[in-house]
């Protein structure tokens, strides 16, 4: 009977809107809870298939509610604007400094989470703590490869100055955030990769590069669904997209190609951290602790590829790190936290640049 009353639940949820939406998220509420606890989430929802928030439910006989995350800028705004009453919040590595600092998140018992000890070690970065503590578990690794039709383009692509090739005009895509662009604008054209300061940031140098290359592109997108529908639509012909997405379109059978670009290929991680205000942060901690033991490789890194960063993980599953690029973390290039006024001359600079192009 429990079973039928979560479905029930979960289709009433749904439907009927019977849980609030909160900034431009949408929640769904998952299960009937005996207990009482309600574990409040935060986060993007791809992430949670084959039933495995069901499966946190009943063994802890408590309820999620799940809101879907658009962007890790929006949850951070979300916590700034005091508009969210989550318990676990997910936050991209770029995030999680600025949250530290502005006392958005608090620090973690990492007693309760013992799978952090099998975390790699090149995703627990120095900029997660402060003051001894720790404040974020890494949660999933995923890289952005370019990928390119091998029909509508001729010869062989391996760097990211494809990005900027005038003979693929209308056809190169592009995603709409100001800082993964500058990332590879920088990349591209050999400037300062990661700039820690507006000094460092040569604003005419990448405006430049950002309207060339906006001037070529046929499309922009802001999901893994809309990347996908671009090279489905035949839309563009080459751009950056999550490596889920390219293997589901290599899986399908079309005409595409995956390239890891010579300058570095760029990689992102999402992090599980705690609100200071969390009404279950016992639960929440088991949530994080039980993602690495029961749900991340299920729910995320068999069906779509995205890696669950844990030695345990690839060991139970007898998984080779090189599938993922794990073997070799010098190919990476990252989107590094930077200041707020360096984020503001970035969202400026990328502004200017689509007024000039049209965008």
């Amino acid at each position: 009977m429990r079973n039928q009353g979560v479905t029930r639940r979960r289709a009433l949820g749904t439907i009927a809107g019977a849980t609030a939406v909160i900034g431009t998220g949408c929640v769904g509420s998952f299960g009937g809870g005996g207990s009482g606890q309600t574990l409040r989430l935060l986060d993007w929802e791809y992430t949670y298939t084959n039933g495995v928030i069901e499966a946190f439910e009943q063994r802890h006989d408590a309820t999620v509610e799940l809101q879907a995350a658009q962007s890790s800028a929006q949850n951070l705004s979300l916590l700034r604007t005091g508009r969210s009453n989550h318990d676990v919040v997910a936050l991209g590595n770029y995030a999680v400094p600025p949250a530290i600092e502005e006392d958005l998140i608090a620090p973690l018992s990492l007693g309760e989470v013992p799978m952090y000890d099998e975390v790699f070690d090149l995703v627990k970065k120095d900029y997660f703590t402060a003051g001894g503590d720790t404040f974020a578990v890494p949660k999933t690794f995923g890289l952005t490869p370019l990928i390119y039709n091998t029909e509508a383009i001729d010869g062989e692509i391996d760097s990211l100055e494809a990005l900027w090739n005038r003979q693929y005009r209308g056809r190169i895509g592009g995603r709409d955030d100001a800082r993964l662009e500058i990332l590879y604008a920088n990349a591209a054209k050999g400037l300062a990769l990661n700039p820690t300061s507006k000094r460092e940031f040569d604003a005419d140098a990448v405006r430049q590069a950002l309207v060339e290359r906006l001037e070529l592109t046929g499309g922009l997108w802001g999901s893994g669904g809309e990347s996908e529908a671009l090279i489905r639509n035949n839309e563009v012909a080459v751009q950056p997209v999550w490596n889920y997405v390219a293997n589901g379109l290599i899986n399908d059978d079309l005409p595409v190609k995956k390239v890891f670009p010579k300058e570095g290929t760029k990689a992102w991680f999402t992090n599980h951290t705690v609100r200071p205000e969390a009404e279950n942060a016992d639960l929440a901690h088991r949530f994080i602790d039980e993602w690495h033991s029961e749900m991340g490789w299920s729910s995320l890194m068999k069906p779509l590829g995205t890696a669950v960063p844990n030695r345990q993980v690839f060991a139970e599953h007898d998984v080779d790190r090189s599938k993922y690029g794990l073997d070799d973390p010098s190919q990476f290039i990252y989107e590094q936290p930077k200041p707020p006024a360096l984020i503001e001359a970035y969202s400026r600079v990328w502004s200017e640049a689509k007024s000039r192009a049209s965008v």
